[in-house]
């Protein structure tokens, strides 16, 4: 059973309303993360995916809107739900605000109590949801099928012959399709410790993988690497 309890970022520029929401959903139970520009909000998650984003809208360098939205487009598969907590009251910015990906609109002054308990439903979707992609038993991509249950990939109906580790990371980047993923960030998914800057079990793991799934030979799926970026899994 997994006891890591949901991280919530919050994006607010006001840091007594920030310091405010981080003692409240730290006495509710919940890891908190506190981002005052958008700059600081993209190095948040880059460094640990929270499971909910509370969003103001006005933020020094940009504004909630556009943060939500490129964060839906970048992390869609991460199922991340996003609360707008504004001052901003107009109708307008309500529907622009659900029309940019949030999942749920309230302005100040809020009450705490229905603050936690939008917090606690939205959580919980999510949570739904990921148990959903956790029970999806079989993956295809081109010729590469995953047999979740089995803990085994097939190329052209042939066993790539995956170790268990190498068969995690396969998982773990499919997933994550089209995106992103540092050494670190695979690192402490799928060996769940921090990588202490060792990039070269990941880079062996990787090399290992597409050699086993004859990467060379196809062009229906990729494993990329760019510098400062990482690896991604893709099919484009």
């Amino acid at each position: 059973m997994n006891d890591i309890k949901p991280l919530i970022l919050i994006v607010e520029d006001n840091e007594v309303i920030a310091k405010l929401l981080e003692k409240l959903f730290k006495r509710k139970g919940y890891r908190t993360s506190v981002a005052y520009t958008v700059e600081q909000a993209w190095a948040s998650i880059e460094k640990n995916m929270p499971d909910l984003c509370v969003l103001d809208v006005e933020l020094p360098d940009g504004d909630g809107f556009s943060l939500c939205s490129a964060l839906q487009d970048k992390h869609s598969e991460e199922a991340i739900s996003c609360l707008f907590l504004t001052g901003r009251t107009l109708t307008a910015d309500k529907v622009d605000g659900l029309n940019a990906g949030g999942d749920y609109y309230l302005t100040k002054p809020y009450d705490n109590n229905e603050l936690i308990a939008v917090v606690q439903r939205l959580l919980s979707r999510r949570e739904q949801m990921r148990k959903k992609v956790a029970n999806v038993s079989e993956i295809k991509e081109g010729p590469l099928k995953i047999n979740i249950d089995k803990k085994k990939a097939y190329i052209e109906g042939r066993d790539a012959g995956l170790t268990s580790k190498e068969f995690e990371l396969l998982v773990y980047l499919v997933r994550n399709k089209n995106k992103d993923l540092t050494a670190e960030k695979i690192y402490e998914n799928v060996w769940n410790t921090p990588m202490n800057h060792n990039t070269g079990t990941v880079r062996t793991h990787i090399y290992n993988l597409r050699k086993k799934l004859r990467e060379e030979d196809t062009d229906e799926f990729a494993i990329l690497f760019e510098n400062r970026k990482g690896y991604m899994f893709t099919t484009d």
